[in-house]
């Protein structure tokens, strides 16, 4: 007989058949996005997608961004770090495909590339079997804290090399650990890299203590540090200049630090699946779970005995420990005291050392009993006591029935397991893996991917972009300020849900709806993705700079300020017209929602004016209609000791040929005290309806001022002629009595407004622009910005013909 030969299988090859299935797997939880939905909800939405765009746009152009002219009345872009503009990764994406399907692709290569870096951690480092390291890769990519955060693309990216780094330095192989360190800085978001260092230098110093060579250790970790951030020195170095004109320069005030932290009322629900209920957008940063399953086999892993549980226990329990920020009195200190902790706020990041470190545990757990290990008595209850703690922690926290149920079934079939796995613990453990995978299927229906809508949600032009687009004629060249609500319905809702009801679940439908009217009203950071110039903007990084927040006190109370920008959810009125002309406003964007309806005619009540004896308010353009009245929406301030028949105004209207009717506005005929009481001297007048926001017991009075024979008006004016106290002129509309016409027109007192646009939202121009460059006539120099916001409250200031100068550095 001959013999035999056998042929060897690389090892390789054999240990690809791991890897291949946890791709698998992560394709199949990631399907919404590689079938082309979109995320349309959170920061991906309005924050990612427009600076994608905008990279894109640049890059494909050939040019290297350094301004945007788009946010925040002008900002550097490629300071800002959180672009990731010099992430190598990023750069293939924006060239080759549209900009929320570059983010997407982004999303699912490092959501695969976490499964692989932690598979590789599990095998090279904690030396497991297959199945031990897949359960690290699975646990860590698909647990609850990374897929919250794919909604903030720069963070996944960079956590997603985290278990490469600890892989690399047990290796000793500190120049790529340098590089990838590198990576994860000019991913952008600069506190991921410091969680990173922080949970590597923990990883790294904890065998060094035993060993004594924490000299070494420490002089390592201080040279990579170094050397990462040389290597992402191109993207640090612009970054930090910036940084010093930001509203963060110095750090955040306290309570900004430590704000987001977790709290221990609320640990269950953070560390157990939210099965059946939607984890609301305030809380997304509090997720963190492995599953039931997932713990199971993490207290396995702490039973195992083996050495290799102590750095993975260690990660877990710093990620949680500093994670509750506020409620930990250690971290109230590093909070106060040390840098990078006082620079960040969300201690609940943090929970990112737990999913890994938790990973690794289960990991340890499931290949210990796939190895046949003898499972001590003691391993039942170590889950069941501390799973029984979060349920209740869970419960008290405020989880509902769907969870609860949920957390009862998993933990019976998890504690069936763990009992089989004393006489079988191979096939137990493979149970537990199944039912870990599973269970992160579930809880993933709970988070914002189960909300993935239609590619038309940003894919498509909304009316109000595409007038501001075709008004403002050169791209980027007129500004404009958005200060409307979105609870308003999109006039093409009904067409939606008939189109792409059948398509998309309720929740992503939802979606689809709430992403129109953040286009229609091109919130906060969507006007860089159409190129139109905002006032506003939005960001949590070194951006808006100090002096844009300053600026916004000449008309926000200081308790509105917000150190994100977001201007628009701030405001409750237009500002007065030398503001909008500081900014250089060209158009404003506004809702219908505070707008009246009385007696079949509409009523713009957006602006209106507010005279004082002698003031004059004008109606910029009157736009063509032959009518036979018009209606005035008005009321009185300080008028309730007027009597009867007082004179309180007059309203002139011109016609063609230099004709001009003039009407009086009489108190208690026409107009009346909107806070009418019964000290009030004169009677009341026709009451249209109560329309000031906030307050329903003002009243707005309603009247028609009639001519014949009908005619077209050209100029129509309210000039106030009351002894005391104002007149508020609301709003006014032409009408035609004859055939039910009508026409809103504006009258404002922040200058010359027309109405460009009415839609779902209303579009004026302010006629008062003045451009991007204009000349003044007279220098104020200040020695500080407090100096210098004095100077611009002045009455007598106008930005128009003088400029402040100076205000510190």
């Amino acid at each position: 007989m001959g013999k035999r030969t056998v042929k060897r299988r690389h090892p390789a090859s054999v240990d690809l058949r791991a890897p291949a299935a946890l791709a698998v797997v992560v394709g199949a939880f990631l399907w919404r996005l590689l079938a082309g939905r979109v995320l349309a909800g959170g920061d991906i939405f309005t924050y990612f997608y427009p600076y994608w765009a905008a990279a894109a746009r640049a890059l494909r152009a050939g040019r290297l961004p350094l301004w945007n002219p788009y946010l925040f009345m002008g900002v550097p872009f490629l300071a800002n770090s959180q672009v990731g503009l010099f992430y190598p990764l990023n750069w293939p994406l924006w060239l080759l495909l549209p900009p929320h399907q570059a983010v997407h692709w982004s999303i699912v290569l490092h959501c695969g590339l976490a499964a692989g870096t932690a598979y590789l951690w599990g095998r090279r480092s904690l030396r497991l079997g297959r199945a031990g390291a897949g359960t690290v890769g699975l646990l860590f990519a698909l647990g609850g804290y990374l897929v919250a955060q794919m909604e903030h693309v720069n963070q996944l990216q960079g956590l997603a090399w985290l278990p490469l780094m600890l892989v690399l330095y047990d290796a000793g192989r500190f120049r790529w650990l340098t590089a990838v360190l590198g990576l994860v800085l000019l991913a952008g978001h600069t506190q991921t890299a410091f969680i990173a260092l922080i949970g590597l230098a923990a990883y790294a110093l904890l065998p060094a203590v035993r060993q004594r060579t924490v000299a070494r250790a420490a002089a390592t970790l201080a040279l990579v540090a170094v050397g990462g951030a040389a290597l992402a020195a191109v993207q640090l170095l612009p970054t930090a200049e910036l940084s010093r004109l930001s509203v963060r320069a110095g750090g955040l005030p306290f309570n900004e630090r430590v704000s987001f932290s977790l709290a221990p009322l609320y640990l269950g629900r953070a560390l157990l699946p939210p099965f059946g209920e939607t984890v609301p957008p305030a809380h997304l940063e509090h997720v963190a779970y492995i599953g039931l399953a997932g713990l199971a086999l993490a207290a396995v892993g702490l039973l195992t005995g083996s050495a290799a549980r102590a750095r993975p226990s260690l990660l877990a329990g710093l990620g949680l420990f500093l994670s509750l920020g506020l409620y930990n009195p250690l971290y109230l200190l590093l909070a106060r005291y040390v840098p990078g902790f006082a620079h960040f706020r969300v201690p609940a990041r943090f929970l990112a050392l737990y999913a890994l470190g938790m990973a690794g545990l289960a990991g340890l757990g499931a290949d210990f009993l796939i190895r046949r290990g003898v499972l001590p008595r003691r391993g039942l209850l170590l889950f069941l006591a501390p799973a029984g703690v979060l349920a209740l922690a869970g419960w008290l926290g405020g989880a509902g029935q769907p969870a609860a149920l949920g957390w009862a079934a998993t933990g019976l079939l998890t504690g069936g397991l763990l009992l089989a796995a004393r006489s079988h613990p191979r096939p137990a453990a493979l149970g537990l893996l199944a039912l870990a995978t599973a269970e992160l299927f579930a809880a993933g229906e709970s988070l914002p991917l189960a909300g993935a809508t239609a590619p038309q949600a940003f894919s498509d032009l909304r009316p109000a972009v595409a007038r501001l687009l075709v008004d403002s004629g050169m791209p980027g060249s007129d500004r404009f300020l958005s200060m409307s609500d979105i609870t308003f319905d999109p006039g093409d809702k009904d067409a939606l849900e008939v189109i792409y009801g059948p398509q998309l679940s309720p929740a992503a439908l939802y979606n689809l709806l709430i992403a129109a009217k953040q286009k229609e009203v091109l919130t906060p950071n969507l006007p860089l993705a159409y190129g139109i110039p905002a006032v506003d903007g939005y960001d949590g990084g070194v951006l808006p700079p100090a002096r844009y927040v300053a600026l916004q006190r000449l008309f926000l109370p200081a308790d509105a300020l917000s150190p994100d920008g977001r201007l628009r959810e701030n405001l409750t009125a237009v500002p007065e017209g030398r503001w909008l002309a500081l900014f250089d406003v060209r158009y404003i964007i506004t809702d219908k929602l505070h707008d009246a309806w009385l007696d079949d005619v509409f009523y713009d009540l957006q602006f209106g004016a507010r005279l004082g004896r002698g003031e004059e308010a004008r109606v910029a353009v009157v736009r063509p209609l032959e009518a036979t009245a018009v209606g005035l929406v008005s009321y009185l301030d300080g008028g309730a000791s007027l009597p009867d028949g007082a004179v309180v105004g007059v309203v002139e209207v011109g016609f063609g040929g230099g004709l001009t009717r003039t009407f009086e506005l009489r108190a208690g005929l026409e107009t009346a005290e909107g806070l009418y009481g019964p000290a009030t001297a004169h009677a009341q007048a026709t009451v249209g309806g109560h329309f000031w926001p906030g307050r329903p017991e003002g009243c707005d009075y309603v009247a028609r001022l009639r001519w014949e024979p009908p005619a077209v008006p050209t100029a129509i004016a309210v000039r106030a002629t009351l002894p005391e106290g104002r007149l508020v002129v609301r709003g006014l509309s032409l009408i035609d009595e004859r055939t039910g016409d009508f026409q809103a027109e504006v009258l404002a007192s922040q200058g010359r407004l027309h109405l460009v646009h009415s839609g779902d939202v209303k579009i004026y121009e302010n006629l008062d622009a003045p451009g991007r460059a204009f000349l003044v006539y007279r220098a104020v120099a200040v020695g500080d910005d407090e100096e210098a916001l004095a100077v611009m409250r002045g009455a007598d200031f106008d930005p128009l013909r003088e400029v402040v100068v100076g205000g510190g550095e």
